[in-house]
């Protein structure tokens, strides 16, 4: 991932780029056309390493907005879940969504809301309640 000496190189490109062109104006028109094409394709690189440079900061900096984003989603659904009776449930019902209860091993480990199921009466001697994603038996 590119960092911030990756934006300082691309602002270091787009100034030999510029300094190229500056060369590029005053170079007299005696002299020969090879030395023209020779600036014009430092030109050319020039300005490629700052756009690819610059381009891979602006993808970093994408990413790390939807990290950001990411976190603090799972920040604000800390605050919609309450613990109780071993299980997690939400603090305000959402239509048409399950209230709880949700597995608390699950939301431990993995921040994930997972639905619990509720075992048939005769399997129900060590917990009402069984995690279909880890398996853990609680209630």
């Amino acid at each position: 991932m590119p960092d911030i000496s990756s934006i300082s190189v691309g602002l270091q490109s787009i100034k030999t780029a510029l300094d190229i062109t500056k060369e590029l104006r005053s170079i007299n028109s005696s002299l020969k056309d090879a030395e023209v094409k020779l600036k014009l394709a430092e030109l050319i690189e020039a300005l490629s390493e700052a756009k690819i440079q610059l381009s891979e900061a602006r993808e970093e900096n994408q990413e790390l907005k939807e990290t950001i984003k990411a976190l603090e989603k799972e920040l604000n659904k800390e605050n919609e879940v309450v613990f109780k009776e071993s299980f997690y449930y939400l603090k305000d019902s959402i239509e048409g969504k399950a209230g709880g209860p949700f597995c608390a091993k699950c939301y431990s480990d993995e921040h994930k809301l997972i639905l619990v199921t509720e075992l048939p009466k005769q399997f129900q001697d060590f917990g009402r309640y069984k995690c279909p994603k880890c398996g853990d038996i609680g209630g």
